[in-house]
């Protein structure tokens, strides 16, 4: 059953009335019963003062001492002594009237007490009769009285004898000592019903104010808000059933201006406004499933050119690649090309922007890329060609930054090219950023140069590329992620037992890792990931001792690979330079080989744990003749006889790789 509005609001000013008359009750009780309390203590005040009166001038006329001696020897006086205090306690309304001395060790010793009704005097005869000593402690107001401290000789107590306000009124001699003492207690017991019964008083004088409020309440509430409200209410619902039925309120007598009435006037535009509004959502709607519609297929386009995981696989390489865009379709992209049998080639881009113009951009540039690759040109001609492309025609000026990598599976060399794109992170024992250009983003400027760089991977070693919405992602405290933290991540996927990485766990533990760190926030930026891994023959390698008469082990192995001829001599001679700078300049205490025959190429490679020095980028200027003999002249030597020359510093160890055109023995 639906609950009445004017009920409603009945109940809750009845409510608050109520709440309030309580309160105002309760404010009354303790005002009257504190008022009442002093009143009676003031009364009671003079009642004891005029009893004492009394009692003062009987003993100054007869004397304390003849009395006391009248009283303990003479049985008729005390009990005329006992219905002059009966008397003076009816005729002052007092409940308890009583004389007494305290003696030396502090007690008191009643000498005449009375009481007012009759029940009462026979308990007081019974355990105050003359003479009666009482142990217990004085009270506040009696030490008070000895202290002749005057306002403070009343004290409220409340024990087996009822609830009074004892009043002591010290009896002194001419020479002002107290002799004895007067007390005289007034009940206090019908304070309490005088203080309730003004409350009831209270409560049910509002209780009828609270009635009548309620009534008058009712029917101002009925025409200035029930009925109005209620109107409001038909026309809401007529206007759900058909928003262009607006309806007309009905016609009041309006008393004054409200917020109901500015309600009814205003609700007549209200309606026009929401019919119209309702409509351009409703237009909006079906643009925006339209649009939404667009582009789920332009992700499942984008899907199919850049799938969200991928993986490649050779006898001596593993490649995993994931992307992972911050909205329907993403500016990021990879792609993993296979020019020959022989070479790999990985690609990692990030195209300004985000949504459907990046996703656009991403696959020109992807394309491009791909179809100069596949061409058999290399990655530095590949991306100055695609840069100049995009500069030719790019309206929009938007860019890319693109990192390429071509991996050679047969000797582990590397060719990096970089346009503008993050470092990538060597991933071996302790993973490193290499020193690799940075160069210019594709798409800016068409004169840009991008070269390439090479390095050497061990067997288990590999590379990692990522996008910046890796170490650009931030936490709630808007702390980057960075690049530190990623090379610390990464450097726990680290295998002891394979000395390598499994790449799939790799790329799938870096995206729990960022999530984990943006816990709570939104992702900003597509984020993608490509990891690969060399797997060259570890058994190829030779340790040798670091002295020269170790070169005798590479000689060997050299000849009975190439035979003997000339070309064979050259590269042992090359070879032995290298060995002999290594022993010599480098402090290594361990140096190791491999040889091998690719095709009619001879594969020469040295690792040593000496003293970093990159023969590569030496100064490449003829020595002066002093110098001959410090190895300038054999590292020369070395670059003439070799058609390639690569070199690359990892977890302490050189590694020059050396690439040379043999001879090689027929069969």
């Amino acid at each position: 059953m639906k609950k009445k509005i004017r009920a409603s609001i009945l109940t809750r000013i009845a409510l608050l009335f109520l709440i309030a008359m309580i309160i105002a009750s309760s404010i009354t009780y303790f005002f009257v019963y504190d008022y009442m309390i002093d009143q009676e203590i003031q009364q009671g005040d003079r009642f004891a003062g005029a009893a004492a009166h009394s009692v003062s001038e009987m003993i100054e006329s007869y004397g304390l001492e003849n009395i006391m001696e009248e009283l303990n020897t003479d049985e008729d006086t005390r009990d005329e002594m006992h219905s002059i205090f009966r008397f003076l306690c009816r005729s002052t309304n007092l409940r308890y009237l009583y004389l007494y001395t305290i003696n030396e060790d502090g007690y008191r010793q009643y000498i005449i007490c009375a009481a007012n009704t009759d029940e009462d005097d026979q308990r007081m005869q019974r355990e105050y009769a003359f003479g009666t000593t009482r142990t217990t402690p004085l009270y506040r107001a009696e030490i008070n009285v000895l202290n002749r401290i005057k306002d403070e000789d009343y004290e409220l107590i409340d024990n087996e004898y009822g609830w009074v306000c004892m009043h002591i009124v010290p009896m002194l001699d001419e020479n002002g000592n107290i002799v004895a003492m007067i007390g005289a207690d007034c009940g206090m017991e019908r304070i309490n019903a005088d203080a309730m019964n003004d409350m009831w008083q209270v409560l049910l004088s509002g209780a009828a104010i609270i009635a009548v409020t309620c009534v008058i309440a009712l029917l101002l509430i009925r025409h200035s808000v029930t009925r109005p409200i209620v109107a409001l209410s038909q026309r809401m619902r007529r206007f759900a059933a058909d928003r262009k039925e607006t309806g007309t309120p009905d016609k009041r007598l309006i008393l004054y201006e409200d917020e109901v009435t500015d309600i009814e006037e205003i609700f007549g535009t209200m309606t026009k406004d929401i019919s119209r509004y309702v409509s351009d959502i409703e237009a909006l709607t079906e643009e925006r499933i339209y649009n939404q519609t667009q582009l789920d297929v332009a992700r499942k386009i984008q899907d199919g050119i850049v799938p969200r995981e991928c993986s490649v696989t050779g006898d001596r390489f593993e490649i995993n690649g994931c992307m992972r865009a911050a909205r329907e379709v993403g500016g990021d992209f990879y792609d993993l090309i296979r020019p020959d049998d022989r070479r790999v080639c990985a690609v990692i881009g990030d195209s300004s922007g985000k949504g459907v113009s990046a996703a656009l951009f991403m696959t020109t540039v992807k394309a491009s890329i791909r179809e100069n690759i596949m061409a058999g040109r290399g990655l530095a001609d590949t991306l100055n060609r695609v840069n100049r492309e995009l500069c030719a025609s790019n309206p929009e000026n938007m860019f890319a930054t693109v990192s390429a990598l071509m991996l050679d599976t047969e000797t582990g060399i590397v060719t990096i090219a970089n346009a503008g794109h993050e470092k990538p992170l060597i991933l071996s024992r302790e993973p490193f950023y290499p020193d690799v250009m940075s160069g210019v983003a594709l798409g800016l400027f068409e004169n840009s140069q991008i070269d390439e760089q090479k390095i050497v991977l061990r067997d288990g070693d590999g590379i990692f590329l990522y996008t910046d919405g890796v170490t650009e992602a931030i936490d709630t405290g808007r702390n980057p992620y960075g690049d530190e933290r990623l090379r610390e991540m990464v450097r726990a996927e680290y295998s002891e037992d394979s000395r390598s990485y499994d790449t799939l766990a790799l790329i799938r533990d870096t995206l729990a890792s960022v999530d984990a760190f943006a816990e709570g926030g939104e992702q900003f930026d597509d984020i993608t990931c490509l990891a690969l891994v060399y797997k060259g023959s570890a058994d190829a390698w030779r340790t040798l001792p670091p002295e020269l008469g170790s070169f005798g082990t590479v000689k060997e192995l050299t000849i009975s690979a190439l035979g003997e001829n000339d070309r064979a001599i050259d590269i042992v001679l090359a070879c032995e330079e290298i060995f002999t700078n290594i022993v010599n300049y480098s402090g290594a205490d361990e140096i190791r080989f491999a040889g091998r025959c690719i095709g009619d190429t001879w594969l020469a490679a040295f690792a040593d744990n000496g003293t970093a020095f990159d023969p590569v980028t030496a100064e490449r200027e003829m020595p002066q003749f002093e110098e001959l003999d410090r190895g300038g002249m054999g590292i020369m030597l070395a670059r003439m006889k070799s058609s390639d020359m690569v070199y690359s510093r990892i977890d302490g160890y050189n590694i020059l790789t050396m690439v040379f055109e043999a001879e090689m023995p027929e069969k």
